[in-house]
């Protein structure tokens, strides 16, 4: 996502949706999440919208949380680097796997 387009996002976001807040956004993306969910597991050809609602609420998450585009590259890059540095385990029952150190 280019930051004219995080931006637009953020704007319209703003002005339709006046009283949201970080945490209603959240909970939002919590719905959209068993949405995209359940998309996938059918193979639905709309998945990847759902992927867009995940994304746009998860960047509408982060800037009402005071986050900017650059806020959340910087974050992104910084979490990466950690990321590599660490062990991971191996997969559990559902494919999830977490980090050792």
């Amino acid at each position: 996502m280019t930051e004219k387009l995080f931006n637009e996002v953020i704007a319209w976001q703003k002005a339709t949706f006046p009283g949201s807040t970080a945490l209603s956004k959240l909970s939002h993306l919590r719905e959209e999440l068993d949405e995209l969910e359940a998309d996938l597991k059918s193979d639905s050809p709309a998945r990847w919208l759902e992927f867009a609602d995940c994304f746009l609420l998860l960047f509408g998450c982060a800037a009402a949380d005071g986050m900017s585009y650059n806020d959340i590259q910087e974050i992104i890059e910084k979490k990466l680097l950690i990321n590599r540095s660490r062990k991971w385990g191996s997969p559990d029952e559902h494919g999830v796997v977490r980090h050792t150190s």
